[in-house]
């Protein structure tokens, strides 16, 4: 996109350093002395193996490689995995944390006014730090589901700062937090905004609220039109009682509007008949269960999901509710909740739900070829996990480790497209005290602005 907008936000949060100004100067890295889980085909046991990543992409996986002139990277007491896949994050509002409830009320009440006075200078500081987060937590792709796209400014902004990060993931094009159920999102400059797109680590996606959340005009008009421009769908639906109760699973089925490319959020008080009906169709699901329970959507049932034949991915969702971002804390209730539902132990294996946050979450989403895998030819995005520090020695096996015990301090090194986003436990590419002064400073203003208003 070339809108002027992109200029002036890259000039004024210069806090997140382009990813070319820290490119490494080796396009060629050895990493060596780990184990390793490559997640080809589901779950994998590790392995002691190298990976010869070469232009970004795994040359060569196996052990005791050698490499002249590649630099060789240490990770000896790590496991190597791919990096963690999310299918659904509300980017636009991570300075936002904890604003969940005040005196005005709960999420809605709270959030709808800063939501209106939201700046696409405080967009894309949201997003700078919501990426910086997510490499803490080993998150290599991301879905940011933008449901607050004021204007194309505020597009601009978010798809500006994803790209500066140099994270992989998609920018899902939404609409106004306070539009109202029968009015369109803006069609024009998401046409507009498809037609300028350009390939890279960010691809184009759109969020809209769908049936629980629209009117049946407005839905189906927005969905026909993704699908004319040849992109992905994601909505909330089914997450409340009062949600679920409308069926919309089944409105969805006979309009011929499920599919593939149709990603549902939630479904957390859905019968099992309306999830098997987005089952077959083949319709993902992705859950956030630590949102769900804190908004009041009820307690997911993973089991349930599983059992009724789900493609699934799973999500942080946003800071606002979440207060930190984990994925290691997302895999460890989605496990439990699994074994609490059915009442007996792994019904939903650790190995399972690692699948989620990885190889299959990347499929189900419709994430490019390789994401959430390591294989020949693929792509250099993987995390290294610490396997001798006290939250994870000792461990009883690699997927409980992964699931139960790491958490992000544990992620000691990330790589995207083989650069490298963290280090020895610490983020490469980020002056964090800046940026989380910055992020302080922008939601002070955006308070006032809406005290304001």
């Amino acid at each position: 996109m070339t809108r002027p907008t992109l200029l002036a936000l890259g000039a004024s949060l210069p806090v997140l350093l382009p990813v070319d100004a820290l490119a490494q100067d080796a396009d060629r890295h050895l990493l060596t002395g780990a184990e390793v889980v490559t997640m080809q085909g589901g779950w994998t046991e590790p392995q002691a193996l190298d990976i010869l990543i070469e232009d970004g992409r795994i040359a060569e996986i196996g052990p005791d490689l050698t490499a002249e002139g590649a630099e060789e990277i240490d990770l000896s007491g790590h496991v190597i995995t791919p990096g963690l896949v999310d299918g659904h994050w509300h980017m636009w509002n991570t300075i936002a944390r904890g604003m969940a409830r005040s005196e005005r009320g709960g999420f809605s009440q709270t959030m709808g006014p800063l939501a209106k006075v939201w700046t696409p200078e405080a967009s894309a500081l949201s997003v700078k730090l919501g990426m910086a987060l997510a490499v803490n937590s080993g998150i290599t792709w991301v879905n940011n589901w933008a449901h607050n796209t004021v204007s194309p400014a505020h597009a601009d902004a978010e798809v500006a700062a994803m790209r500066d990060s140099g994270v992989r993931g998609r920018f899902s094009y939404g609409y106004p937090q306070a539009a109202g159920e029968g009015e369109m999102m803006d069609l024009a400059d998401l046409r507009a905004t498809a037609e300028d797109w350009e390939s890279g680590r960010i691809g184009l996606g759109v969020s809209l609220r769908g049936p629980d959340r629209s009117e049946p005009e407005v839905w189906q008009t927005e969905i026909t039109t993704a699908r004319e421009l040849g992109l992905p769908v994601t909505f909330h639906m089914g997450g409340s009682e009062d949600a679920a109760a409308q069926h919309n699973a089944q409105s969805l089925d006979e309009e011929g509007m499920l599919g593939e490319d149709i990603h549902v959020v939630h479904m957390t008080s859905a019968p099992r008949a309306d999830l098997e009906t987005l089952a077959e169709s083949g319709s993902p699901l992705i859950i956030s269960p630590w949102t769900e329970m804190q908004v009041g959507y009820g307690v997911p049932n993973p089991a349930l999901m599983q059992a009724a034949g789900l493609d699934m991915a799973v999500s942080v969702d946003n800071t606002v509710l979440a207060g930190q971002i984990n994925m290691f804390e997302v895999m460890r209730l989605t496990a439990d909740l699994g074994d609490g539902f059915s009442q007996a132990q792994q019904s939903l294996t650790d190995a399972t739900v690692f699948d989620w946050a990885s190889r299959q979450g990347a499929a189900s989403v419709q994430a490019p070829e390789g994401v959430g895998v390591l294989q020949i030819g693929g792509p250099a995005d993987l995390i290294a996990v610490d396997t001798e520090s006290l939250n994870t020695q000792p461990s009883g096996s690699m997927d409980f480790l992964l699931t139960h015990a790491a958490d992000p301090e544990d992620v000691s090194f990330v790589m995207i497209g083989g650069e490298v986003h963290k280090q020895g436990g610490a983020l490469t590419r980020v002056d964090m005290r800046a940026l989380t002064r910055e992020a302080a400073q922008m939601l002070d203003e955006i308070k006032a602005a809406a005290a304001d208003g």
